[in-house]
């Protein structure tokens, strides 16, 4: 599999409640979606990978690194062919439908910053998809709207099903003397699942979820793993949109490309990496009995 899956691991963010761990995964990608300097981006880029491999989850924070790439090169080098903005010309390209095709350094550098971007946005989202566990999120919105939770579990547990359904049917396919063309196969599979989700649907209905209620709440205390990540989380997301609103991070491609870099800029950096190793930090931060 490419995109990072959830796996279960002994760490602080596997063990705090999933609102908490999704809050600071949720801070790191609003630190993405208010900055665009690449002294910033890279630091969301470390802290992420910091926390994954402190989590344990490495393995999956390597495959949303290798999921990204294409999709990073695809922006750095699509966006000098649509902008000509800039100031210094690299390459003089021709003219194709009337328009010249010219490349210059700042749209260039246009496109490594949003590639960088969507490379930290992508991420963050892998370290919350291998630490956050999605039976847990969903509990979360039960008594909000507890038919959409449940179809939502639904759904994630049978697109597995249904792929390989899929892939059967057309293994069986290509096994036949004269292959059927893939519309065939294709309605082929989505009758069955039709027919998979009229099942589910009465055996739910037997079952008496049709005539559910919003269930009770429930109260779990908080431990101090859940203090910890969600204090993380508040520090990185209060320290990017307050640095944001004093001008940190300030970025201009065109004409010319311009990086602040500052004291404000070291602080959010710093900021960054602290929220992210601050769940691991200390003796409390260990796994079992907390000790004094």
């Amino acid at each position: 599999m490419i995109a990072p899956t959830y796996r279960s691991v002994a760490s602080p963010l596997h063990v705090a409640r999933a609102g908490a761990t999704a809050a600071l995964c949720g801070a790191f990608a609003l630190v993405c979606a208010l900055y665009a300097s690449p002294f910033v981006l890279l630091a969301v880029i470390g802290s992420v990978v910091m926390a994954g491999l402190a989590a344990g989850v490495g393995r999956e924070i390597r495959r949303a690194a290798v999921f990204t790439l294409p999709l990073v090169l695809l922006v750095t080098l699509v966006n000098p062919l649509v902008y000509r903005d800039g100031d210094t010309l690299l390459v003089r390209g021709g003219e194709l439908l009337g328009r010249r095709f010219d490349v210059t350094l700042e749209a260039l550098a246009a496109g490594g910053l949003a590639g960088l971007r969507l490379a930290a946005f992508v991420m963050a989202f892998g370290l919350f998809s291998a630490c956050v566990d999605p039976d847990e999120l969903l509990r979360l919105f039960r008594r909000v709207s507890y038919r959409s939770a449940l179809t939502a579990a639904l759904a994630t547990r049978l697109v597995p099903v249904l792929a390989r359904d899929a892939m059967r049917m057309g293994d069986a396919a290509r096994c036949r003397p004269e292959p059927p063309g893939r519309l065939a196969v294709t309605r082929a599979a989505l009758s069955g699942a039709l027919d998979r989700a009229v099942d589910v649907a009465a055996a739910l209905e037997v079952r008496g979820y049709s005539v559910a209620v919003k269930p009770a709440r429930q109260r779990r205390p908080w431990s101090r793993h859940d203090v910890r990540v969600t204090f993380a989380a508040a520090l990185v997301g209060l320290a990017a949109v307050g640095l944001a609103i004093a001008g940190t991070g300030a970025v201009e491609t065109y004409p010319r490309v311009d990086v602040a870099f500052g004291a404000s800029e070291a602080a959010l950096c710093g900021l960054l990496l602290a929220g992210a190793a601050l769940p691991f930090a200390g003796r409390s931060a260990r796994l079992g009995v907390a000790r004094a």
